[in-house]
């Protein structure tokens, strides 16, 4: 085995690059080294070629946040996370409906929230 395999298969090291990693950053540097190219020029040679790197740099910010958010979701929708969601949801769960049985109508109300019910109109 590889250490790279074995790397990825021991808990609490780091795993082995994804499939796509020399790809990504290989457009990483390129993009750099050509953002540093524009700025570069820009002040070398007039103010509207200097203007448009904050435009393009806010475009590429937008992007990479947008994808960070959806890898932020696809982690959080792992089978691992949901696992731990529905743990964490029971447990909260077993105080609300004691209190519940001893007459609280705030834990009503949030159990009702827990299954989907929404709010009852109670501000």
């Amino acid at each position: 085995m590889s250490e790279t395999q074995d790397n990825a298969q021991q808990p609490g090291r780091r795993p082995a690059p994804f499939e796509g990693r020399d790809e990504l950053d290989r457009a990483w540097a390129q993009y750099r080294k050509a953002l540093r190219g524009l700025l570069r020029e820009g002040h070398r040679s007039d103010a509207e070629t200097l203007a448009r790197v904050p435009v393009i740099a806010a475009e590429a910010t937008e992007v990479l946040l947008r994808l960070a958010s959806d890898a932020n979701a696809a982690a959080a929708g792992s089978e691992r996370n949901r696992k731990a969601r529905a743990r964490q949801e029971a447990a909260l769960r077993r105080p609300l409906r004691k209190l519940v049985r001893q007459g609280s109508p705030a834990a009503a109300r949030m159990l009702r929230q827990l299954d989907g019910g929404g709010s009852d109109g109670a501000a």
